[in-house]
């Protein structure tokens, strides 16, 4: 009889980079975070950025750009610079983007950045699958769809509860096949 272990996420040493590297999809990022016993409801994505080895700045840059991901070729690491300017839900928002940049696509380049998320015009599929990974992650589809059975149709109290923007959260429900005032 053999015994199966959980692998647990680590983030010191080589193995960080080879655990950090398996974290390819929402589901692989939300389970990442709840081994590190980061809260989920809202998401702490400053904290999962910074478990797997990412820093983050606040810093107030042009208003129509949200933030950054960049591989800082002196440090060998990657930073997320978010504009300070902007609303803490949005803030959230762009760190959950370049999280899905970094976990995407960062095998495809070493600079990300990124203007104002759904406002308008179409976006390339690397930013359409940064955003669709951003809202997985802060709105996961079973816990919204919990939430919207047990009673919490409200779009203001859901988008509180997921630290969102109340477009955003129309936006995670209309792709959930969810709509009206309500859900």
């Amino acid at each position: 009889m053999g015994i199966i272990r959980r692998k647990d996420f680590n983030v010191s040493g080589d193995q960080a980079t080879q655990d950090v590297d398996l974290i390819d999809t929402p589901d692989k990022l939300s389970k990442f975070a709840e081994s590190k016993r980061i809260p989920t409801l809202p998401l702490d994505v400053a904290e999962v950025a910074k478990k797997i080895g990412i820093h983050i700045e606040f810093l107030p840059l042009k208003n129509d750009l949200s933030g950054i991901l960049y591989k800082d070729e002196k440090t060998n690491k990657w930073v997320i610079q978010v504009n300070s300017n902007h609303h803490p839900n949005r803030q959230r928002y762009t760190i959950a983007h370049e999280l899905g940049h970094f976990c995407l696509h960062k095998h495809l380049e070493h600079i990300f950045e990124d203007h104002l998320f759904f406002r308008g015009g179409e976006s390339s599929p690397v930013e359409w699958q940064a955003n669709d990974f951003a809202s997985t992650i802060l709105m996961p589809e079973d816990t919204f769809r919990d939430l919207v059975r047990s009673g919490t149709r409200e779009v203001e109290v859901l988008a509180e509860k997921f630290g969102v923007s109340s477009l955003a959260l129309r936006i995670r429900a209309k792709g959930l096949g969810m709509s009206g005032h309500g859900l």
